[in-house]
């Protein structure tokens, strides 16, 4: 008979395992890129919207290379590109590519490394992200009184996607699965929060090179 533990583990779903694991970075990632950017003038959301390109760019990639069709989500990028654009804003270096076993306190793991797991906690980052988005969409709406440009915010594509995905992530997940799909969603918020990080020390840069 297997272990009570292993036998609640696999009960659970996979988006209520995923929500527990990473709440706390999380949070951590909201703090550093209102600290990093923000939305409250149009420099603010300009640079938001260029560490949201520098950090989808290197997932965008890993995903298209590796993960199976249906767990490919909707390009973000190019609709950034085109706010950048209209803001008359250039596109943002490049990042360091997505490594989905980069976690900021596991281990790397020994043995096979099963790719779909990784791409479902991938992809449930960054579809998940697309509720924050469409939040965010109305501060930008009312701040920038309607003329700030929002194709990435107001991506309804993204929600379809999520919407898809719901139904495989609500179902409960083997110890394998649940396992490879957290580190990688805990390796998306490592980046992230690494290219919000690095923006915050150029800016500091920059200022003290002003005084």
């Amino acid at each position: 008979m297997a272990p009570v533990m292993e036998k609640t583990a696999a009960q659970e779903s996979l988006r209520g395992h995923l929500r527990t694991a990473i709440m706390a970075a999380h949070e951590l990632l909201d703090h550093a890129m209102q600290a990093a950017s923000g939305w409250q003038t149009r420099d603010d959301y300009a640079r938001f919207l260029s560490l949201q390109h520098a950090a989808r760019a290197p997932l965008e990639t890993w995903l298209a290379a590796h993960a199976p069709a249906d767990l490919v989500p909707p390009l973000q990028t190019k609709l950034i590109a085109r706010d950048l654009s209209a803001l008359g804003a250039c596109l943002p270096p490049a990042s360091p590519p997505f490594d989905p076993l980069q976690t900021p306190s596991r281990p790397r793991p020994d043995g096979v490394f099963h790719v779909e797991h990784a791409a479902l906690g991938a992809a449930w980052v960054l579809a998940g992200s697309a509720l924050g988005n469409k939040a965010i969409a109305k501060q930008v709406a009312r701040i920038g009184g309607g003329d700030w440009p929002t194709a990435f915010l107001g991506d309804d594509a993204m929600m379809a996607f999520w919407q898809g995905l719901r139904a495989r992530i609500e179902r409960p997940a083997s110890p394998a699965e649940a396992d490879g799909a957290t580190r990688a969603a805990e390796a998306v918020f490592a980046h992230f929060l690494a290219v919000a990080d690095g923006a915050q020390g150029l800016e500091k840069e920059a200022e003290s090179l002003k005084a």
